[in-house]
């Protein structure tokens, strides 16, 4: 009994101490200063331009310029137009001229009424439906191209020839309001180019406000110069 509380004795003395001398490895700390992520700077709304996404959530007042709808809707109101400017141009032609109507001693003049006439009825036509269907055009070029449509097919009526005539007519039918169309496009395109190169050019600028990697608070400006 005694040798056996002996022989514990000795377990305990020879094995707890490494046991006690034993400690668990602590987790290794980062041995250089900390770091942190520099925090995120939300960009205003305004400085952000919006994208074709975004364009087609619009309002209603912002919704793009509606092309495919304004080839239709712009032919019917510039027919309207077409014949009303006509019939006023044919008639102040007339009254200037002092003819009632072709033939007439003065034809050229009266067919110069008749051409302008009908370029500023065609040409109010495909403009105001161009601008309720939020197009940018500009009315000086649409009538333009109206013009450069209505004239020569107006003049076409002062030959002696009954068949240059009649391409006269029918092409005064058609000229004045394809060329308002051409006009209206090309000064609807020149004002978004306008658009873009105004809003590239506007500087963006938000501040923002960092730490480095030795703790230090670093501030400045980030965006669009």
């Amino acid at each position: 009994m005694q040798l056996r509380c002996v022989v514990g004795v000795l377990s305990v003395v020879l094995v707890g101490p490494p046991a006690w001398g034993q400690h668990l490895p602590e987790s290794a700390g980062p041995e250089g200063p900390s770091t942190q992520t520099p925090p995120l700077v939300s960009v205003p709304e305004a400085a952000v331009a919006p994208s074709s996404a975004q364009a087609g959530s619009a309002p209603l007042g912002q919704r793009p310029y509606r092309r495919r709808a304004h080839i239709p809707l712009g032919m019917l109101l510039g027919g309207v137009g077409l014949a009303s400017g006509a019939m006023v141009g044919l008639a102040a032609g007339n009254a200037l001229t002092g003819c009632n109507g072709y033939p007439c001693s003065n034809n050229a003049a009266l067919s110069l009424s008749l051409g302008v006439g009908s370029a500023l009825g065609a040409a109010s036509g495909v403009y105001l439906m161009g601008r309720w269907l939020r197009g940018q055009g500009s009315f000086g070029y649409t009538l333009l191209g109206a013009t450069l449509g209505a004239l020569p097919s107006s003049l076409m009526l002062t030959s002696s020839s009954d068949d240059v005539v009649v391409i006269g007519v029918l092409n005064l039918l058609v000229t004045p309001i394809l060329g308002s169309f051409f006009g209206y496009r090309m000064s609807h395109s020149a004002s978004l180019r306008a658009q873009e190169q105004e809003l590239a050019q506007q500087a963006v600028w938000v501040p923002t406000f960092t730490r480095t990697k030795e703790g230090s608070l670093v501030g400045g400006l980030a965006g669009r110069f």
